[in-house]
């Protein structure tokens, strides 16, 4: 497929234009380049994986202990101290689950909770009402660093690099800024549990990816 016209169509000008510009209307080298960034993004996934279903299940079982309820997001402690977003998103939560005429349990709704939803909890608001338990989340995080505010600046911009990645977006323009986020993303899931970057290294292929991408660069 080497139409412009017909990449346009199906992948749409205004995804594809980036690319194009950055190799100034060189198509095949765009092309190669927008393949390429599939496949970096792709290689995140186990990582990000890894490390959104850790933090959820971590942060479930705090919130579990805080309000000495399984079904904490219902509790009316928790509804009385949430945000409106929080809310909204647990009732969207409940619908996708109606809307597959599945039951809704506590593990249910917790796995579809957006990444968001996780991160919002570490908001400011609940520096006082909260953090006191989500901070138990993560054990393996140095003291003199896990502070709410740390957490939720790691967090959101993971969750900004992971929202990019699930939405098929343009990732590859700095490869520098994208093994920080490697780096960045191991050490999360390091402070949830000390074993999990060494049970995650066969899934880790970022590196080789980038690697892969720089050395066709350089062959351009």
């Amino acid at each position: 497929m080497d139409n412009i016209e017909i990449i346009e169509r199906i992948i749409s000008k205004e995804r594809f234009e980036p690319y194009l510009k950055y190799h100034r209307n060189d198509l095949p080298k765009a092309v190669s380049h927008y393949k390429s960034n599939i496949l970096i993004s792709e290689s995140f996934y186990p990582l990000l994986a890894v490390l959104e279903i850790g933090l959820r299940n971590s942060i479930d079982y705090q919130l579990t202990r805080r309000f000495n309820n399984r079904e904490w997001y219902d509790d009316k402690d928790f509804v009385r101290i949430a945000t409106r977003f929080q809310i909204d998103r647990i009732s969207q939560a409940r619908t996708n689950i109606y809307s597959e005429k599945k039951k809704i349990t506590p593990g249910k709704l917790i796995s579809e909770l957006s990444f968001g939803s996780w991160t919002s909890l570490f908001d400011v608001k609940f520096e006082m009402s909260l953090w006191k338990y989500l901070r138990l989340a993560f054990p393996y995080c140095p003291k003199a660093i896990r502070k709410r505010k740390t957490m939720s600046s790691k967090l959101n911009s993971i969750r900004k690099l992971r929202n990019r990645v699930f939405h098929h977006e343009a990732i590859t323009w700095n490869l520098d800024v994208l093994n920080l986020y490697k780096d960045e993303i191991i050490q999360g899931i390091e402070w949830l549990n000390k074993d999990l970057p060494e049970w995650i290294v066969e899934l880790n292929h970022v590196e080789e990816a980038i690697s892969r991408f720089k050395r066709q660069l350089a062959d351009d």
